[in-house]
C-alpha cells in the first residue's frame, strides 16, 4: 500500500469512489429487476473498472484485487457466461458494502484496510461455476467441431498495440475475430468486406489480416480473416451481427487481454512515415475512435464540474448575507430621503442605482443558495438498496417509489435528515408492513408498497412516508405508554387517538410483537423527534388501523437565511422562524382558562398552552396594546404545539442568521440575531426550547365524516382588514400573501382606481385603491398599510389596504345578503357577517374589479 496514499488527491478518489458506488447499487437493483438489460450490465463493469483503476493508482492494494475480481464477474455476467440470481447478487453488494466501509474508515482518518480473503473466495467461487455455462457458449460459436480452431498469431505494429493496451486501461475491450469464410463463395473479398463493415458499426477494427485488399489477387488465400476489434458491445451481439452476413462456416472469437496480448501477436517495426502521412493517420484514428465514444456518450450524460471547497463557499454566503443587510438599510435610507427630497435629479437617480443593486443582489443570493443545495436524490438514493435488503431479511415482497427526488434542500439538511428516515423506513418495512400471506388474507396485493415523496412548499420542503400496511394499534400504544409510567390510566382515556399515536415518540414504546435487528426497542421514533427538532422542524402522523401510515416532515429549505415573521415584545423585535409558524389569530381575553394553575386557549377544538415570554425575555409590556383582544401566534416544532401571546405582528422578512458568539454563551430561548433594515438587531427565537418547556401535544379532535363536512360547509375563512373605522374581508382561497406596501410605480392612462405597478420577485402586479373604488376618501400610506396579493378572475392583483386584523372563521348562519335598495354597487358586496359587536363586510372581488370584462375587451 501506497505510504502517503496520494494525500493531494485523496479527497478526489473518495468523492469518485462515492459516485461509482451509487451507481453500483443503483445498476445492480436495477439488474435484479431486469436481469437481461444490455445497458444495465455496461455500467456495471465500467464502474467496476473504474474502482479498479483507481485503487491501484492510490495504492490500496486489497480494494484493487477485489475490484478486480468484481470486475471479472461482472465480465462473465456480460458475456452471457454467468446467470444473474439472487445468491450472486447478494455477494456483489457484500462486496460494494465492504468498500463503502472502507471508505468511511479512510474519511475517518483509518487507512489500513480489511480483510478480503472471504469476499474473494466466495468472488472465485463464482467464477468455477460459470466455466461450464462458458464451455456451453464456446460450442454454441463453434457450430462445427470438426472445423479447424484459427488462433494464429496476429501481427501488430507498436502503435496498435498501444491502441490495444490504451482501450483495455479505459474500460473497452479487444478481440480477435477470426471468420471463416465458406469454399462455395464466388466473391470472397465482398463477404469479407460486408463482415468489415458490419464490426465498423459495432466498434474500431484496427488490424485486419489478410488485407481486404489483397484477397482479390492472392490465389493461395484460405477463406480465414482475422479482424481485431476495439469494442463495448458484448459477445452475442457481435455474433448476432456476423450471422446476417451469408456464405460463412464459422466464427471464433478471442478476447485480447493484458495477459495474453503478448501471446497472441508479434510485434513489427512500425513503419517510417512523412509526417504529413502521420498526421492523416492520427486524424482518422481520432475519428473512427469519437465513434465508439459517442456510442457511449448517446447513453451517459458528463456533467462539467469543478470542485469547491466546502470552507470557501461558506464564507462568500457569510459576505452575501452581510450584503443583504447592507442593501435592505440602504433601501430603508432611500424611502426616507425620497420623502424629504421629492423633487431632487440626485435622489432619483439613487432610486434607480438602489433598484438595480436590490435586483443584483436578489440574483447573488439566489446564485449562492444553489451553491448549498442538492437534489435529495443524493440521500433517496441510498434507500432502495436498504429497503430490498430489509425485505429480504424480514421475508417480505416490498416495492419502494421514489418522488421528487430532484427536489433541492441544503446539503447540511441532508445529512442531518438522514436518520430520521432510516428509522421511519426501517419501521414501515419491519412491523407496517405486512407479511404476503397476511396482505393476501386481508385482499391486499402480497407486495406491500412505501412511498417516499418529497416537494417544496412555500419556503419549506415537505417529506412524506407513507405505506399501505397495518397502520399503528392505538391500543398497543396506550397499552405501552401506561407500563412505561409516561401516562396514568385516567390521563390515557382522557386522549385522542391523535394524542396517543403521537406517544410512539416517548422512548421505549413500539408496537412491535417483538424485538428484531430491524426495529421494535422503541428507541427509533424517539430518536427521530429529536432530530426533527433539532432541525426547527415539524412531524404529523395520520394512521388508519389496516390500511396504512403517513408520516409528514417539514423542514426549513436551508439553515442560513430563512423567512422570519417579525412580531415585537414590548418595544424589542424578535423573529420566529416561518416554518415553525402555524398559524395567528386574535384571542379574546376572557376566553382565556386556567388549567393547573397554567393560562391555556382553546382553538379550533384544541387546548393548547398560552405562552407570555415578556418576564422570560426580560422585556416589558407594551402598555398601549389592545388588552381585550390578544394577538397570538401557535408555533410547532416535532409534535408539539405552543400559543405565543405578541404585542404586534410587523410582517414576513428574510433574514440572515447570526450566532450569538462563544463569548455570550446559550442565552435561553434565543437562537441568533439578525441585523434588520434599519440597523437594529433582533433576536430569533428558538421555538424548539420553548416547545420543550411548555409545550402540549397537539390535539386536535376528530369529527365524524359527516359532520366535518357539515361544517366545513357551514364555516369559511376569511382574511379581516380596516378601510378608515370599518371591518372587509376576502376568502381566504383568493389570497396568495400580504406584503408590505413597497415602491408603487405609476402607469399612464391607468383607470382611477389602480395606483400603479409593483415588481414583487419579478412579476409585476397592478395595484388597486379599494378606499377609491368604494367611494371612501383617500388617506396617506401608513407604516400599517399592506397590499394583499389576491387571484381575481385568473389574475394576481394587489389590493391596497389600511391594516390587516386576522384570519376569521364565519359561520353561514350569521352572514345576510347586502340590501339592494340601500347600497348603490351592492354587487360589490359577497355578504355581510354580524355577530354581537362585530360587523364585517364581505367584499365580491370580480364584480367590484371587473377584470373578466377587461380579459373579453382584450379578446375581442
Amino acid at each position: 500500500m501506497n505510504e502517503f496514499h496520494n494525500a493531494t488527491y485523496l479527497g478526489v478518489f473518495l468523492d469518485e469512489m462515492e459516485e461509482q458506488l451509487q451507481c453500483l447499487d443503483d445498476a445492480l437493483l436495477t439488474l435484479e429487476s431486469d436481469r437481461g438489460k444490455v445497458e444495465t450490465i455496461q455500467t456495471i463493469f465500467r464502474a467496476a473498472h473504474t474502482l479498479k483503476g483507481s485503487s491501484a493508482v492510490m495504492g490500496f492494494q486489497r480494494l484493487n484485487e477485489l475490484t478486480h475480481q468484481m470486475e471479472s464477474v461482472f465480465d462473465l455476467i456480460r458475456n452471457g457466461q454467468l446467470e444473474v440470481t439472487s445468491e450472486l447478487l447478494n455477494i456483489l453488494f457484500d462486496c460494494v458494502d465492504y468498500i463503502k466501509q472502507l471508505r468511511q474508515s479512510i474519511l475517518g482518518g483509518e487507512m489500513t484496510e480489511g480483510e478480503t480473503a472471504p469476499l474473494l473466495k466466495r468472488l472465485e467461487a463464482v467464477r468455477d461455476l460459470s466455466i461450464l455455462a462458458s464451455e456451453s457458449c464456446e460450442q454454441e460459436v463453434n457450430k462445427d467441431e470438426n472445423k479447424e480452431t484459427f488462433t494464429s498469431n496476429i501481427v501488430f505494429d507498436e502503435f496498435q498495440k498501444e491502441q490495444i493496451q490504451s482501450a483495455l486501461i479505459n474500460g473497452y475491450d479487444a478481440m480477435a475475430i477470426y471468420v471463416q469464410l465458406s469454399k462455395e463463395a464466388a466473391m470472397k473479398y465482398v463477404r469479407a468486406k460486408l463482415v468489415h463493415i458490419n464490426l465498423q458499426e459495432l466498434g474500431e477494427v484496427i488490424v485486419c489480416s489478410p488485407e481486404l485488399e489483397s484477397i482479390e489477387t492472392d490465389e493461395q488465400f484460405n477463406g480465414t480473416v482475422v479482424y481485431t476489434l476495439i469494442t463495448q458491445e458484448i459477445q452475442k451481439v457481435i455474433l448476432h451481427s456476423l450471422n446476417q452476413v451469408s456464405q460463412i462456416d464459422s466464427v471464433n472469437i478471442v478476447a485480447i487481454t493484458d495477459q495474453n496480448l503478448d501471446a497472441i501477436s508479434i510485434v513489427r517495426e512500425a513503419p517510417v512515415i512523412e509526417p504529413a502521412k502521420a498526421e492523416v493517420e492520427v486524424i482518422e484514428t481520432g475519428r473512427s475512435e469519437s465513434k465508439v465514444e459517442g456510442k457511449v456518450e448517446s447513453k451517459v450524460q458528463v456533467t462539467q464540474t469543478v470542485r469547491v471547497d466546502v470552507e470557501r463557499l461558506e464564507g462568500l454566503l457569510n459576505l452575501v448575507g452581510e450584503l443583504i443587510i447592507d442593501n435592505t438599510r440602504l433601501r430603508s435610507i432611500r424611502a426616507k430621503l425620497t420623502e424629504h427630497f421629492k423633487d431632487n435629479n440626485d435622489v432619483a437617480i439613487l432610486n434607480d442605482i438602489s433598484n438595480h443593486l436590490s435586483t443584483v443582489v436578489a440574483d447573488l443570493q439566489e446564485g449562492m443558495m444553489k451553491t448549498r443545495m442538492l437534489p435529495i436524490e443524493h440521500l433517496f438514493g441510498r434507500f432502495p438498496r436498504m429497503v430490498r435488503d430489509l425485505a429480504q431479511k424480514a421475508n417480505k415482497e416490498i416495492e419502494l417509489i421514489i418522488e421528487g427526488k430532484e427536489t433541492e434542500l441544503d446539503r447540511t439538511l441532508i445529512e442531518e435528515i438522514s436518520d430520521p428516515l432510516i428509522h421511519i423506513l426501517r419501521n414501515s418495512a419491519d412491523h407496517g408492513l405486512e407479511l404476503p400471506d397476511e396482505r393476501a388474507k386481508l385482499g391486499k396485493s402480497r407486495k406491500g408498497t412505501i412511498i417516499l415523496r418529497a416537494s417544496h412548499q412555500g419556503n419549506m420542503i415537505v417529506i412524506t412516508i407513507a405505506d399501505d400496511g397495518k397502520g399503528i394499534d392505538i391500543e398497543k400504544v396506550k397499552e405501552m405508554a401506561v407500563r412505561k409510567g409516561f401516562v396514568t390510566e385516567e390521563e390515557v382515556n382522557q386522549m385522542t387517538d391523535k394524542e396517543l399515536t403521537f406517544l410512539i415518540f416517548r422512548s421505549g414504546v413500539s408496537t412491535a410483537n417483538q424485538v428484531t435487528d430491524l426495529s421494535g426497542r422503541g428507541v427509533g421514533m424517539d430518536i427521530v423527534k429529536s432530530h426533527i427538532e433539532k432541525l426547527n422542524g415539524v412531524i404529523d402522523i395520520e394512521t388508519v388501523r389496516n390500511e396504512g401510515t403517513v408520516f409528514t416532515i417539514k423542514l426549513p429549505l436551508t439553515l442560513a437565511i430563512i423567512r422570519s415573521l417579525l412580531v415585537k415584545f414590548g418595544t424589542s423585535t424578535f423573529a420566529i422562524p416561518l416554518v415553525n409558524v402555524i398559524e395567528i389569530f386574535r384571542l379574546q381575553v376572557a376566553d382565556i382558562r386556567l388549567v393547573q394553575g397554567k393560562e391555556v386557549c382553546m382553538f379550533r377544538n384544541q387546548v393548547l398552552p398560552l405562552v407570555r415570554l415578556h418576564d422570560k425575555l426580560n422585556v416589558q409590556e407594551d402598555a398601549e396594546q389592545n388588552r381585550d383582544r390578544l394577538f397570538v401566534v401557535i408555533v410547532g416544532v416535532a409534535d408539539k404545539r405552543v400559543c405565543l401571546i405578541v404585542d404586534q405582528t410587523i410582517g414576513n422578512h428574510e433574514i440572515v442568521i447570526k450566532p450569538l458568539g462563544s463569548y455570550i454563551g446559550n442565552v435561553p430561548f434565543i437562537a441568533g440575531s439578525t441585523i434588520l433594515g434599519d440597523g437594529h438587531v433582533a433576536h430569533i427565537l428558538d421555538v424548539g426550547s420553548i416547545a420543550r418547556e411548555v409545550g402540549s401535544y397537539y390535539e386536535k379532535k376528530v369529527l365524524d365524516a359527516r359532520e366535518e363536512a357539515q361544517l366545513e360547509s357551514r364555516n369559511k375563512k376569511y382574511v379581516t382588514f380596516q378601510l378608515a373605522d370599518m371591518k372587509f374581508g376576502i376568502a381566504i382561497s383568493k389570497m396568495k400573501e400580504i406584503v408590505p406596501v413597497p415602491e408603487i410605480h405609476s402607469l399612464v392612462s391607468a383607470a382611477p382606481n389602480v395606483l400603479g405597478m409593483i415588481n414583487l420577485r419579478g412579476l409585476l402586479l397592478p395595484v388597486y385603491d379599494l378606499r377609491r373604488r368604494l367611494g371612501m376618501e383617500n388617506i396617506e400610506i401608513s407604516f400599517s398599510s399592506r397590499i394583499l396579493i389576491c387571484e381575481v378572475s385568473g389574475h394576481e392583483v394587489g389590493l391596497m389596504v389600511d391594516e390587516v386584523t386576522e384570519v376569521s372563521r364565519l359561520s353561514e348562519a350569521e352572514l345576510e345578503e347586502a340590501p339592494d335598495h340601500v347600497l348603490r354597487n351592492s354587487d360589490f358586496l359577497e355578504a355581510i357577517y354580524k355577530k354581537e359587536q362585530q360587523f364585517i363586510l364581505l367584499l365580491n372581488l370580480e364584480k367590484m374589479l371587473n377584470l373578466e370584462y377587461s380579459k373579453k375587451k382584450e379578446a375581442g
